[in-house]
């Protein structure tokens, strides 16, 4: 089939239509919707087909074989026709500036049975402006057939699958029980010896049931394992399902915990019974510390797990930003670095439900698309600080410490709507409609929706009250040194860094976004490109719908590629070319990281591949460049980082 880049006639609107026939929707993307494709059109209509050939090569490869895709092919062909009709009455009529305008407008009233949102996206890339979509094609990810479990490959083969019961029942829908007492998850440094003594007698009882009893604590290992490792295939799909690197992040682990945590109380027969939280975000120097592997998982003989790393035992501080290798920082170096990055992957660079949750994930997909912030870092670095068992994805969920770790993520989730602004659950239907099975405190299969559990007190838990001081913190104002460099100011206004890197964008080459065949290693070392800002006054038609305020400007490194079962992080630097693996992260230059903890699921020697996307709006106005036309975007390797292959395949900016 050839493709619609392959397309070389002047007749847009033939293009359009015969892409339409030949399948516009990837089933490995479907926020590429038509409406989307419709604004492209309007933008580029008959007349500038370079452009528009170059967006339709992005339509390129599936079939719209199917009942439901051949009817919204019909739907797209009629509105495209419908589209290049206005189009073009508007251009007999109109002079340009006055047509630039009233299509855009015009755009907005194609079709009212387009989602609103859909439709402002169309007009703003009409505008020549990349926008995100977040089109939903009713496909919410269902849960999988129990009894088709396939190999899970675990480190040293440990295990050859990681199955679940797979009794052919049908399972329970989940039901609310709103007699239970409200639970309250306690910070795991700050517990009592009465409930360290229940905690440790729970998993006392749980490690004693049979191997075979879905209650038990092997059988409660092995739902992560089955499910981060790809041991089940999508429901009528041959894709395998995963929950990591994608919008499912969150609400899996919360609905994961939530059973984990009601076997626990039946283990203790007390419905108040609730798993604490590892406080690792806590940065306090008061004893006990929050930031250490607690006592009480080191003391404790049911909540031991003797593969932890030994070099990163008490008083050593949990690495939040950790690459597979020491940092060497002292407490106080390493506690500002702690800081900045929670604040940069929760406040500053999460702004919206997509940022912080991670990309869409539909029923069909090929591959998990992109992890939300804060599952790339914190949460990877301290599997992969923490070592041992939890330093697998297909092993974590042998350490007790896993669950308090995850519990401190749930918590975080709260934490971050707590904040305001656009920092609120997904509203998609696909993300509300998804379903995963769990057994319950009963051994009974429990089918659940992530719609059920967007609300911690409708599930009868909530978390203690801890300071979050994170959430303020702001970069060191002070210098700092760059091995190899003169020491570089970082005063988040306008930093020599920020000039210099302004100076050298006539020397510093664009990588541009991805096309075909083009791709960079970052072969140990770092990584400069200059990245073209969209312009912003290009939306002034449209603040009746929407306000700059409301936007996020997005950094996206498109087409990363690291191997699945090796540990590799780099760090994203903006207006500081000379970064390397030296620099400190507690600077405003800093953006974020990418973390990936490794994962056998997709098999030995094959790449996990994801799109990185981070806020920046915030950055570039702490660093006082917020209308430059470009930026410089330097790429770090960090620790085990630097010995792996990886792969990028394109870097640009766009809005949300």
């Amino acid at each position: 089939m050839a493709s619609c880049s392959s397309i070389s006639s002047v007749d847009l609107q033939a293009q359009v239509l015969s892409c339409v026939d030949r399948g516009i929707s990837s089933t490995s993307n479907r926020g590429h919707s038509c409406q989307l494709f419709l604004g492209k059109m309007y933008r580029f209509g008959p007349g500038n087909p370079s452009s528009g050939v170059s967006f339709l090569s992005s339509f390129q490869g599936a079939s719209l074989g199917n009942a439901r895709h051949r009817h919204r092919k019909h739907q797209c062909k009629s509105k495209v026709l419908k589209l290049s009709s206005q189009k073009a009455s508007l251009k007999d009529n109109k002079s340009e500036p006055e047509f630039e305008q009233q299509r855009t407008e015009s755009a907005l009233d194609i079709n009212s049975s387009i989602d609103r949102r859909q439709l402002l996206i169309s007009s703003f890339t009409a505008a020549g402006l990349p926008l995100i979509s977040n089109q939903s094609m009713a496909s919410p990810i269902q849960p999988p057939d129990l009894t088709q479990c396939q190999k899970a490959d675990v480190p040293g083969g440990s295990s050859p699958k990681c199955c679940l019961p797979s009794d052919p029942v049908k399972a329970t829908d989940f039901q609310i029980d709103a007699s239970l007492p409200m639970r309250v998850r306690m910070a795991s440094h700050l517990l009592d010896a009465a409930y360290i003594t229940k905690y440790n007698r729970a998993y006392e009882l749980m490690r004693a049931l049979p191997d075979d009893d879905p209650r038990s604590f092997s059988q409660q290992a092995s739902v992560h394992c089955a499910f981060c490792q790809s041991a089940y295939l999508q429901k009528n799909s041959n894709e395998k399902l995963q929950i990591h690197f994608s919008w499912l992040f969150y609400p899996w682990h919360r609905w994961y915990l939530y059973f984990h945590e009601r076997i626990l109380a039946k283990m203790l027969n007390d419905d108040t019974f609730a798993l604490p939280f590892w406080n690792w975000d806590n940065q306090a120097i008061f004893s006990p510390l929050p930031n250490v592997i607690p006592a009480v998982f080191i003391e404790n003989p049911a909540l031991v797990d003797n593969t932890r790393a030994p070099s990163h035992q008490p008083p050593t501080l949990v690495d939040l930003t950790y690459s597979g290798k020491p940092g060497g920082l002292d407490p106080e170096q390493q506690r500002a670095e702690n800081n900045n990055l929670m604040h940069q992957e929760l406040v500053s660079g999460a702004k919206t439900p997509s940022l912080f949750f991670g990309q869409a994930y539909r029923a069909g997909d090929a591959n998990a698309p992109g992890p939300g912030s804060v599952e790339r870092a914190p949460h990877t670095a301290v599997h992969l600080w923490t070592g041992g068992d939890m330093g697998n994805f297909g092993t974590a969920g042998r350490d007790p410490i896993f669950y308090s770790h995850h519990a401190n993520v749930d918590r975080l989730w709260n934490v971050w709507k707590s904040l305001g602004g656009r920092r609120k659950d997904i509203t998609d239907p696909d993300w509300l409609n998804a379903e995963f099975v769990f057994y319950d405190e009963n051994a009974t299969l429990i089918k659940v929706k992530v719609g059920d559990a967007v609300s911690t007190e409708k599930l009868r838990y909530t978390y203690q009250n801890v300071p979050n001081p994170w959430i303020t913190h702001i970069s060191s104002p002070l210098s700092i040194s760059i091995a190899g460099t003169k020491p570089v100011s970082s005063n988040g206004v306008a930093s020599p860094a920020a000039a210099e890197a302004t100076s050298l964008l006539e020397e510093i080459e664009e990588f541009g976004e991805e096309v075909e065949g083009k791709f960079k290693q970052l072969a140990g070392s770092a990584f400069q490109s200059k990245v073209k800002r969209p312009v912003k006054d290009l939306f002034k038609t449209l603040k009746k719908q929407i306000t700059d305020e409301e936007l996020e400007e997005v950094l996206v490194i498109q087409g990363v590629e690291v191997p699945s079962d090796k540990i590799s992080k780099f760090d994203v630097f903006i207006n500081l070319p000379d970064a390397n693996d030296k620099t400190s992260i507690n600077i405003p230059e800093f953006a974020g990281t990418f973390v990936n903890v490794p994962h056998l699921g997709m098999g030995p020697g094959m790449n996990r591949k994801a799109t990185l996307r981070i806020g920046i709006g915030d950055k570039l106005e702490q660093l006082g460049i917020k209308d430059v036309s470009s930026i410089v975007v330097t790429l770090v390797p960090k620790g085990q980082g630097k010995d792996v292959p990886i792969v990028i395949k394109g870097i640009k900016i766009e809005y949300e």
